[in-house]
């Protein structure tokens, strides 16, 4: 036999298999969109967790911010003979008499550290023109207050019939009352930002999460309750 007179073989073309082979393995329409439609799902279920996470995070960032103001409120007792300064609030009425000389938290605590920055909670910030920075230059608010006590009329600097709080000593006279500095609550948020919650610092340096509607982390009286 010759060559030309031998058998013809087919042989498969060398592309075939492999076109073939993808062709089985890629999505249909209905699976791909199957597909699409479960990751949006996913991604619905797992967003509010996120976002939750994120303003978890911001009023962790809050609190320190707040235990930062306190590490400067004991450097300046330490320089100042033990006493508190009388800063301005920044957000709602004084607690201090009329005339009653006050500064800013800037002019108090920027040299133990405390800047503009330290008085930004990130949660307040991101309501833009109406935060309480933006119109205040603070996110918080110092007010002494006595914990359980009315916020539109506190004893810590004055009160019905002249009374007026001592941190940690014994006064002599009727006017005068002794409070423990772990119920003073001094610097907060100016409103309840964080899940309807406010952190707050207390004269000892503690910080506290509460609820808007308690004046102590305990679960005490209202604000407005009195003593």
């Amino acid at each position: 036999m010759t060559a030309n007179s031998l058998p013809k073989t087919t042989s498969a073309s060398p592309q075939g298999p492999a076109i073939s082979g993808l062709r089985r393995a890629a999505f249909t329409l209905i699976e791909l969109l199957l597909v699409i439609a479960i990751i949006a799902v996913l991604a619905s279920m797992l967003m509010p967790a996120i976002g939750s996470m994120k303003s978890r995070a911001d009023s962790i960032a809050c609190s320190s911010n707040l235990r930062t103001i306190g590490a400067a409120v004991q450097l300046y007792l330490q320089d100042h003979n033990q006493n508190f300064p009388s800063i301005n609030p920044a957000t709602g009425p004084s607690v201090y008499p009329a005339g009653y000389p006050t500064q800013t938290m800037i002019q108090a605590f920027g040299q133990y550290g405390v800047t503009a920055q330290t008085l930004q909670c990130p949660t307040d910030m991101k309501r833009g023109g109406g935060s309480a920075y933006a119109q205040y230059q603070s996110s918080y608010d110092w007010k002494p207050t006595l914990d359980d006590e009315s916020t539109s009329e506190p004893l810590v600097y004055g009160g019905p019939g002249g009374r007026r709080a001592q941190f940690g000593a014994q006064v002599s006279g009727s006017t005068g009352f002794v409070v423990k500095l772990s119920k003073v609550r001094q610097c907060f948020d100016d409103s309840p930002i964080h899940f309807g919650h406010m952190n707050a610092l207390y004269a000892d340096g503690h910080v506290v999460y509460f609820t808007a509607t308690t004046s102590s982390a305990s679960g005490g009286g209202r604000p407005g309750g009195g003593h």
